[in-house]
């Protein structure tokens, strides 16, 4: 029997989109098509209706990962902003700073060297804000998440040398990587955002907040969680982009090979 990307009611996905009144024989012959058939009219309707263009591209986007026909038919740089952006080098070259880069260096060296390591994964941070505007596609805001969330993880895990230590030490009482996923949360509709939640970055994203609180990390990670899941924001004080210069995250990437291979 053929897939259909309908499956369900979902939530609005957009504020400015709302339904008019379906005829049920259309609805019927709608959700009864083929899933390429199902997206190939999305893509049609995207390109001649502005205002949900960009909930059709996070729908098309999601559709692609799953379905290899469509990923086959719907092209991906072709209007819609439906390029998908890998950030996942960032946290491989985070984690690359932090754990091996340094490591034959004594402990004095290590810890002069800190100071770069630390700039240069807050540059891996605001390098992937940069490049999520609010028409970036699902799949990009998605691996930008991701990719944030095991620079954490690795921020959190890594503090066993002075490297390691004096990195968490930077990012003890500042928000710089939940200030970024929050921000690209922000530009997420609904639907994208339940999608996340839905997907096992929402749970990774979950244990993330716990294992910081260990180390008195990313304390507003719980407020990124709560606009994924459309709850109100406890402790969210709307610091903006450029305001924090002075943290960021690391990266699971040793971590990629056998917790992160979600991607």
């Amino acid at each position: 029997m053929a897939t259909s990307l309908f499956k369900r009611k979902r939530a609005d996905t957009a504020a400015t989109f709302q339904p008019g009144p379906v005829d049920k024989k259309y609805l019927e012959t709608i959700l009864s098509l083929p899933t390429i058939n199902t997206a190939i009219l999305l893509y049609n309707a995207a390109d001649k209706h502005s205002d949900i263009a960009s909930t059709i591209a996070g729908l098309l986007a999601y559709a692609a990962g799953k379905y290899p026909d469509v990923a086959a038919t719907i092209p991906a740089s072709k209007g819609l902003g439906l390029a998908v952006i890998d950030f996942d080098h960032y946290s491989k070259t985070a984690w690359r700073a932090i754990n091996t880069q340094y490591k034959s260096m004594k402990g004095s060296h290590q810890y002069r060297a800190s100071f770069g390591v630390y700039d240069d994964v807050v540059g891996c941070i605001k390098d992937i804000r940069k490049q999520c505007p609010v028409e970036a596609s699902y799949g990009t805001k998605k691996s930008a998440l991701e990719t944030l969330r095991k620079i954490g993880k690795t921020v959190c895990l890594s503090g066993g040398d002075v490297i390691g230590s004096e990195v968490q030490k930077g990012f003890q009482g500042i928000t710089r990587l939940e200030d970024t996923m929050y921000s690209i949360v922000q530009k997420m509709p609904q639907g994208e955002r339940d999608l996340i939640m839905k997907g096992d970055i929402g749970v990774k994203l979950e244990e993330l907040a716990e294992l910081s609180k260990s180390y008195c990390l990313f304390e507003t990670l719980d407020d990124v969680l709560a606009l994924l899941e459309g709850r109100q924001a406890q402790s969210w004080d709307g610091e903006d982009e450029e305001d924090s210069d002075e943290e960021d995250g690391e990266d699971d990437s040793d971590d990629d090979s056998d917790e992160d291979s979600d991607e």
